[in-house]
């Protein structure tokens, strides 16, 4: 199978991975919002910073790492594996001792034993990690969608049970420790490779040599990412934070499972051509306006439908959530697309280059969000939507440089899609904001409308990724 078609093939999987696990997974935080209080919703999300900050440390790069590179042997794998539980356990403590600083810092007594409770996820995912990258590698995205779909659902169903009797914040927390152990669970059953009793020096300085650049560049980012959530919760309150925290997540549940599709299938993907540069580029260009085609629409009608939707799914106590969702939505849109040039000096192996351009965006969103934070969360997404854009110009620098292929060979490439996508939204926000009909009429008809003239804007233009990809979901079809 070719390269081009094994990608296909694999990105096809990814999809249906991330659109069942997100689908499943969105329909039950519905529920959820609607049990649980935006008070409720920002402590957990306030902790959820702290988990996803030691999980950075945990895997430190050595995922990517593996992937990255071709002659993989299982002393690699088995080193990887048991750096992953040591540093977890190691995590875990460290969280134990901090709680209760954690919890006087903030002023909310109750963290201090959710905090304690939700870090056993930890472990758990360093136990899974290994499976899960082994099955990216194979691009047996079958395997990863029953399993994150079974956790989901059956966590998920378990938290509505505890929010429904009144657990409050534990719901949330319990839901994330159960979805680590049945994913823990269930990738052991998936994977035929079982670790060997050995930590080997040489496979672990090989690895990080790779994986150190990627570890720092994600503790910063990282650090940038949770910065705003930190200090909402501080400065302001927990109630603006889970405002902000629902607004992100409803834009997140669109961008995470289209990022993972591309993250999941690019590198393992491209890696194989990464000495093969005209025939990198010639994919790389692909890749980004095929990404284009598919994000351009989803994330401007997502915006346009903020209101309705927060509305109508989780009803009038979060309507503080809309301008959010809204400003969200167009900097994942453009986040998507800056991503793919990140990528693609992983398979270059010049993760070094991705570090040295870190620093500077993380400068300046930073500096965005401490000016924008003493006006409130709308500000706050204003100013990540600017730091946004300005990270693509960043992006784009080095594959510019390098294979001269910079931001604006990239901005002309997806010029007509970006045309045809501000063109769709126009009906849509005509209905939205200019008509008396009820919410999920306004759903319904905007759908529509921007369909129609989404698919007649990309014909009349002649966007040739369009019929590249009708014609490979037949041949995948017939297959």
């Amino acid at each position: 199978m070719s390269i081009g078609n094994k990608m296909f093939k694999g990105a096809i999987w990814s999809t249906v991975e991330r659109l069942s696990v997100q689908l499943v997974s969105f329909a039950l935080t519905i529920v959820l919002a609607r049990l649980l209080t935006p008070q409720e919703y920002g402590t957990v999300g306030l902790l959820i910073v702290f988990i996803s900050f030691s999980q950075v440390f945990i895997d430190s790069g050595f995922s990517k790492a593996l992937i990255q590179k071709q002659n993989r042997t299982n002393e690699d794998i088995s080193t990887v594996f048991y750096f992953n539980l040591i540093v977890a356990i190691i995590c875990y403590f460290i969280l134990w001792f901090a709680s209760p600083i954690i919890s006087e810092f903030y002023g909310i007594p109750i963290l201090n034993n959710l905090l304690k409770v939700l870090s056993i996820s930890l472990i758990f995912n360093a136990f899974f990690a290994i499976p899960n990258t082994l099955l990216s590698i194979e691009m047996n995205f079958k395997s990863i969608t029953k399993v994150n779909f079974i956790s989901t659902i059956i966590s998920g169903i378990i938290a509505i049970y505890l929010a429904y009797n009144d657990y409050g914040e534990w719901a949330l927390v319990y839901q994330t420790v159960i979805k680590s152990i049945l994913i823990t669970i269930l990738f052991w059953f998936s994977t035929k490779w079982k670790p060997i009793f050995l930590f080997s020096k040489d496979s672990f300085i090989s690895l990080f040599g790779f994986g150190s650049k990627l570890l720092v560049n994600s503790i910063m980012n990282n650090l940038v990412n949770n910065f705003t959530s930190l200090f909402i919760a501080k400065i302001i309150n927990a109630q603006q934070l889970g405002f902000y925290t629902r607004g992100t997540q409803n834009a997140d549940t669109a961008f995470s499972t289209i990022n993972s599709i591309i993250d999941n299938v690019l590198l393992p993907g491209l890696s194989p051509l990464q000495h093969q540069v005209e025939l990198l580029i010639d994919g790389t260009k692909k890749i980004i306006k095929t990404a284009a085609m598919l994000v351009v629409p989803i994330f401007f009608g997502l915006t346009i439908l903020a209101k309705p939707l927060i509305i109508l799914l989780l009803t009038e106590k979060w309507a503080s959530a809309i301008p959010i969702m809204q400003l969200i939505c167009l900097s994942r849109l453009i986040t998507i697309i800056s991503g793919i040039n990140i990528n693609l000096l992983y398979v270059l192996g010049r993760s070094d280059l991705a570090l040295k351009q870190q620093y500077f965006k993380i400068a300046i969103r930073i500096l965005l969000l401490i000016f924008a934070i003493r006006y409130g969360i709308v500000m706050i997404a204003a100013a990540e939507l600017i730091s946004t854009i300005i990270h693509f110009f960043i992006n784009t620098y080095y594959p510019g440089k390098m294979m001269k292929y910079g931001a604006k060979d990239q901005i002309i490439d997806i010029f007509p899609i970006l045309f045809s996508g501000l063109i769709m939204a126009i009906p849509g926000f005509l209905i939205v904001y200019f008509t008396s009909f009820s919410e999920i009429l306004k759903i319904l008809l905007t759908i529509l409308s921007c369909v129609i003239t989404y698919y007649f804007m990309i014909r009349i233009l002649k966007i040739a990724e369009y019929n590249m990809l009708i014609s490979r979901l037949k041949s995948l079809v017939k297959k």
